[in-house]
């Protein structure tokens, strides 16, 4: 497994961080990734997001597990069409697989149980984006207000 230590960002001005290929944390993916790590990069940032383009079928994120943090994973087209997304997607979320052939994100409360995404078919590359917001990783957590309670409310689409 990659270790964050290997990131080599570059902070080019303050607040402005240029992003460089490394290796993902999940050894499943093979094509290299940005990643820019809050407060590896910015002291001061709180947001930790992944970007990776998805070539082939893989499994990652297994164990199922859970975090302290919420999470959003975000399913999309390439570069070629944002809005369209050629492949075949299951994730376990709580006690449920979630079925995806469309664009989208899913929201990750913390505490939930989740994991793997479980890519069976690609059709078309396609990019996954791991993004997460961690109080915890502040360097001033004093000054950062508690994050609202998140109600999960969203209804199951009917087919």
């Amino acid at each position: 497994m990659a270790v964050m230590e290997n990131l080599k960002n570059v902070v080019r001005e303050p607040n402005v961080v240029e992003l460089k290929p490394w290796k993902s944390i999940h050894d499943e993916i093979k094509e290299p990734m940005v990643t820019g790590l809050g407060t590896v990069d910015i002291p001061e940032s709180v947001l930790a997001m992944g970007f990776a383009r998805i070539t082939e079928p893989v499994c990652m994120g297994a164990p199922t597990h859970k975090h302290p943090f919420d999470q959003w994973i975000y399913l999309i087209g390439d570069s070629d069409n944002f809005a369209e997304l050629d492949a075949d997607i299951e994730m376990t979320l709580g006690d449920k697989i979630v079925k995806i052939n469309y664009p989208c994100y899913i929201f990750i409360p913390k505490n939930v149980l989740h994991c793997p995404l479980d890519v069976k078919r690609v059709g078309k590359p396609f990019l996954f984006i791991d993004a997460r917001v961690t109080e915890e990783a502040s360097v001033r957590p004093a000054t950062v207000k508690k994050s609202p309670q998140v109600q999960y409310i969203a209804t199951k689409k009917k087919e």
